[in-house]
């Protein structure tokens, strides 16, 4: 155990000595800048709802989401369906068996959609507060 320890040390303090040979550490304010900067980036990759398009059904059926949040469609089906919006609140997807679909959602409301192919016998649901 004794000699993990000493390996663990050594280890630790060369990559330390190593990283501040190369690459001088930024101070407090700069580390905070990037962190800050990178927020409107990483929040617009990552969606606030992922819905499941299989064969006859969106999984799940309703969401909830804040105002700016996104949602992603992953189509995992063996045949073509879509997500198209009943009240034309947001644009509709193509037909797709595979693949991705994703849109951002910047008002309050609740939008119903279906699929383009087989409409209203396949619902779903996206509330946005």
């Amino acid at each position: 155990m004794r000699k993990f320890g000493v390996l663990l040390a050594l280890t630790v303090s060369v990559v330390g000595g190593w990283l501040s040979c190369t690459d001088p550490q930024p101070s407090g304010s700069e580390v905070d800048m990037t962190v800050r900067d990178l927020r409107p980036i990483l929040y617009d990759m990552t969606p606030s709802a992922i819905i499941t398009v299989q064969d006859d059904y969106y999984s799940p059926q309703e969401v909830t989401i804040p105002v700016g949040g996104k949602v992603r469609w992953v189509f995992r089906a063996a045949s073509q369906h879509g997500v198209f919006p009943w009240d034309m609140g947001f644009p509709a997807s193509e037909t797709l068996s595979q693949g991705t679909f994703e849109h951002t959602f910047n008002q309050a409301g609740t939008f119903d959609y279906g699929c383009a192919i087989h409409g209203r016998a396949m619902p779903g649901r996206v509330i946005v507060k």
